[in-house]
């Protein structure tokens, strides 16, 4: 489901990775193989106000849903990507993270789509999953 390119650059990402500032990230591109991204596009959620209230039970201009797997067999694709463990340590090597886990629950995940004047700051918001502990460490974006 990745690009093939992704698996034969990683010590070029993992370079970029360890380089970015204002703190370390990678722009990857091309991520995903371009028929998953065709179909994630076509399958992607439409904007329901339902699932635009924010922390504080306020209506907003970002839609989420954290679900994917039941967004469609496009999206079911892209969580069991998620999950893969060689996947996950593909990402470990180019983030010198090793152990990554999958977030079943999409804390803070899933789609997202915000109107415009939505702003998006930076994923510092929380450090540790709510249940569990456990550090957060990474987020993966992917801008469709």
């Amino acid at each position: 489901m990745l690009h093939p390119s992704v698996n034969q650059r990683v010590e070029e990402l993992r370079g970029q990775f360890a380089a970015g500032a204002p703190f370390r990230h990678v722009v990857i591109e091309p991520f995903l193989d371009p028929a998953l991204v065709d179909s994630l596009i076509a399958a992607f959620p439409s904007f329901e106000a339902g699932h635009s209230v924010n922390e504080r039970g306020e209506a907003g201009r970002k839609a989420v849903f954290p679900d994917l797997a039941k967004l469609g067999p496009a999206y079911a694709r892209f969580d069991r990507l998620m999950r893969d463990r060689e996947f996950l340590s593909l990402v470990g090597r180019i983030t010198d993270i090793p152990g990554l886990l999958y977030d079943p629950e999409y804390v803070g995940g899933g789609t997202h789509e915000n109107l415009d004047g939505q702003e998006l700051d930076p994923h510092v918001d929380f450090n540790y999953h709510p249940r569990g502990n456990l550090h957060r460490r990474l987020n993966l974006i992917v801008f469709l």
